[in-house]
C-alpha cells in the first residue's frame, strides 16, 4: 500500500492539465475584453456613419429641418442605444452632429463596468449644398 502511494505522488502526467486550469479564467477574460473593445469600436463607426447619413440627406435636401436631421439619427440608433443623445446645428453653410451614446450600451458582453461610467462622443460636418 505504502509504495502505491508513493507511486501515485511521483507521477507527473496530468500537470499540464492543472496549469491549464488555472490559466482558463485568464484566457477567458482577456479574450471577454478584446470583444467588448472590438465591438465598441465597431459600434463607433457604425454611429459616425449613421451621423453622416443624415447630415448628407440633410445636405442634399432630403431632410428639411435640423430636427429632421436629429430624428432621423435618433430612429437610425434607436436599436443600438435609447439612451443617445443627437444634436444637430446648421452654422455658416455647414451641418454639425453631435451624438453622445453611454459606452456600455455598445458593449455586447458587458463584464466589465469601467466601461459604463463615461459616454462616448461622435460628431461629424458636412457642408449645406442647398
Amino acid at each position: 500500500m505504502y509504495e502505491r502511494a508513493r507511486r501515485f505522488l511521483k507521477r507527473e502526467d496530468g500537470s499540464a492539465t492543472v496549469e491549464a486550469v488555472l490559466w482558463f479564467p485568464f484566457f477567458i477574460a482577456m479574450f471577454t475584453l478584446v470583444v467588448d473593445a472590438s465591438m465598441i469600436f465597431h459600434n463607433q463607426t457604425y454611429v459616425t456613419r449613421v451621423i453622416q447619413d443624415g447630415n448628407r440627406a440633410m445636405s442634399t435636401g432630403y431632410l428639411d429641418s435640423t430636427s429632421d436631421t436629429e430624428t432621423f439619427i435618433a430612429n437610425r440608433l434607436a436599436g443600438l442605444s435609447e439612451s443617445a443623445r443627437v444634436a444637430t446645428s446648421l452654422r455658416d453653410g455647414v451641418i454639425h452632429t453631435e451624438v453622445s451614446v453611454p459606452a456600455g450600451d455598445l458593449d455586447v458582453i458587458g463584464w466589465f463596468g469601467g466601461l459604463k461610467g463615461f459616454d462616448l462622443v461622435m460628431t461629424a460636418e458636412h457642408y449645406y449644398e442647398l
